[in-house]
């Protein structure tokens, strides 16, 4: 069990220092992404903790809990990744068709 333990942590301290490092985050996220390693961390660590706050909400295991939070934040992510990728299609159809003009003109003035 304690290898277990050591290589869920392991694993989590590489994404950690992996996105932290590589990625341009804000403060906000970095911080944010920090609380939710430690608390992971701490769950790993301490499984009886993560039952006693998963029966203060009302859910019957720790694990559950942790189940319900990724299914929350994965889907929170993928609709913010989605109306980034929004964001950017708009923006690379607007740069599309003002290069498109630019040439139309400049075969005008051929």
């Amino acid at each position: 069990m304690i290898f277990i333990k050591l290589f869920l942590i392991a694993v989590l301290t590489i994404v950690l220092l992996f996105l932290s490092f590589s990625s341009r985050f804000r403060t906000y996220q970095r911080i944010t992404l920090g609380f939710f390693y430690f608390a992971l961390v701490i769950m790993i660590i301490f499984p009886k903790e993560a039952d006693k706050i998963a029966a203060f909400f009302g859910i019957g295991r720790g694990v559950d809990l942790v189940i319900y939070l990724s299914i929350a934040i994965l889907s929170l992510l993928v609709a913010i990744l989605y109306a980034k990728t929004k964001i950017n299609e708009r923006a690379i159809t607007k740069i599309v068709r003002d290069i498109a003009i630019m040439k139309a003109r400049e075969c005008d003035n051929e």
